[in-house]
């Protein structure tokens, strides 16, 4: 989850520097920015389901790694008892599939970020500091609080 929310943070901040700048500038970070944005995406797809928009979504689309642990820490959950050599066997499959999206996430960040940084820099514009912080949810799709404000 930590790996989406720093994928969402850093394309939110993308966006918000690329409408801040203007001329050259503006040219220069979008040539940078793409490719960094198209790789982060493909990570974050691999990790969590993109394409849900509604509560029935899931059952069209295939889940992720993140949904897949979710599931199967709750079956390691069910009982009161160690978890059984199977669920020990997944967990570790789905640890290194894990892995693999984390390291190239660290790559595309490590590559990628310094020349975007480079020229927000002479732009005089924050640099964009990759972290897993929350972003509002783009439009369209159902968050636990658009839920709470329906019931209400």
């Amino acid at each position: 989850n930590d790996a989406v929310k720093t994928v969402r943070w850093v394309t939110s901040q993308l966006d918000d520097r690329e409408k801040r700048l203007t001329g050259q500038a503006k040219t220069d970070f979008q040539s940078q920015a793409a490719p960094l944005r198209a790789e982060l995406s493909v990570v974050e797809d691999s990790v969590y389901q993109t394409k849900n928009r509604s509560g029935q979504d899931p059952l069209n689309y295939p889940i992720r790694l993140n949904n897949k642990i979710a599931a199967l820490a709750g079956v390691a959950g069910s009982a009161e008892a160690a978890p059984t050599r199977q669920t020990t066997a997944v967990y570790g499959a789905l640890s290194k599939q894990l892995d693999v999206e984390l390291t190239a996430m660290k790559k595309t960040l490590d590559a990628r970020l310094p020349a975007v940084n480079a020229t927000l820099r002479k732009a005089g514009l924050p640099e964009i500091v990759p972290r897993p912080a929350d972003v509002p949810a783009p439009p369209g799709i159902i968050s636990n609080n658009d839920n709470a404000l329906h019931a209400q």
